[in-house]
């Protein structure tokens, strides 16, 4: 049996459709869960239950509650394991374990030096879930997907497809910055094709779009593709001052966001894709709904749902 964690968000949904063929159990918050459990704050009983293979897709971009899901979460879970520990386990992991500032063509031995809560925490949590697998001999395989999208897509990811859509992304005029995108239809691809192999794998499609195409992509998955306001960066600087109390404007305009967004951090997704046998979708198409391949009609991107 497959356990999934976090099944009922975008990507553990991506996940379970793709284990059909094998008898699978979920762990979450949602009603329809076969284990309805917050890990943050209590232990599953797994006592009576022996899993194959557990995938942990629960996961949160929420800096305030990084440490509490990501790692403590994750403690909670391997505890839960102790008794039984399965044969293979599936850590998602984010690209947020290296530093902002870290390049271009990121490679999987790169330093994880994180720099936010979030980034922190997966970096922590990867290598708690390293040495329980080490100890009880169970295959573990390390993900750490670039920024994913598709439908039920959450966290900063909504955020700048709200933002987008609703006129109050501001972009800096001039930054050129480049960011890595997957779909996490591939990367559910993956994991079907490698949660026994073992490793630690970077999932990015290679694209590599500039941030603001990313953002003006995202209007074009709502039917109109828009161009986004752009404004210098010492004006920025000064409506941030100004009116740092909108919402809209200190999650756009902050020092941190700009300092963050300002900055070039990709991914090579290559060793993923060759070890999994599959070729990426290219999500700025898919996001556009440009690409002929992508199964729109599936898991996919929509109006309502964005990508």
């Amino acid at each position: 049996m497959v356990l999934i964690t976090g099944a009922g968000g975008m990507l553990g949904s991506y996940v379970k459709e793709q284990f059909f063929d094998e008898p699978v159990a979920t762990l979450g918050l949602k009603e329809n869960s076969d284990f309805k459990v917050d890990i943050t704050a209590e232990s599953p009983d797994f006592r009576n239950v022996t899993f194959e293979t557990v995938i942990h897709c629960a996961g949160t971009e929420d800096e305030s509650s990084a440490y509490a899901l990501n790692l403590d979460g994750t403690k909670n879970l391997l505890a839960a394991l102790e008794k039984n520990p399965p044969r293979n386990l599936v850590y998602v992991s984010s690209f947020r374990v290296y530093s902002h500032d870290a390049g271009e063509g990121i490679k999987e031995d790169a330093n994880t030096w994180a720099t936010g809560k979030v980034g922190k925490s997966k970096a922590l949590a990867e290598q708690y879930v390293k040495d329980w697998c080490d100890r009880h001999d169970v295959t573990l395989t390390v993900l750490r997907p670039a920024r994913m999208f598709g439908n039920g897509v959450s966290g900063e990811s909504l955020s700048l497809f709200n933002d987008a859509l609703s006129g109050k992304y501001i972009h800096i005029r001039g930054n050129d910055a480049k960011v890595s995108v997957v779909t996490a239809y591939d990367v559910a691809r993956g994991i079907k094709a490698l949660y026994k192999n073992g490793g630690i794998y970077n999932v990015a499609d290679n694209v590599n779009p500039r941030l603001i195409d990313m953002v003006e992509a995202m209007t074009a998955n709502a039917g109109a593709k828009k161009r986004m306001t752009h404004l210098p960066i010492a004006w920025a600087e000064w409506l941030w001052r100004l009116a740092r109390w909108i919402p809209s404007i200190n999650r756009n305009l902050s020092p941190s966001v700009v300092e963050e967004r300002m900055k070039t951090l990709t991914l090579d997704g290559s060793y993923f894709s060759d070890m999994a046998g599959i070729r990426y979708h290219d999500t700025i198409a898919v996001m556009e709904r440009m690409d002929p391949d992508y199964p729109y009609s599936d898991k996919s991107v929509n109006k309502k749902n964005h990508t």
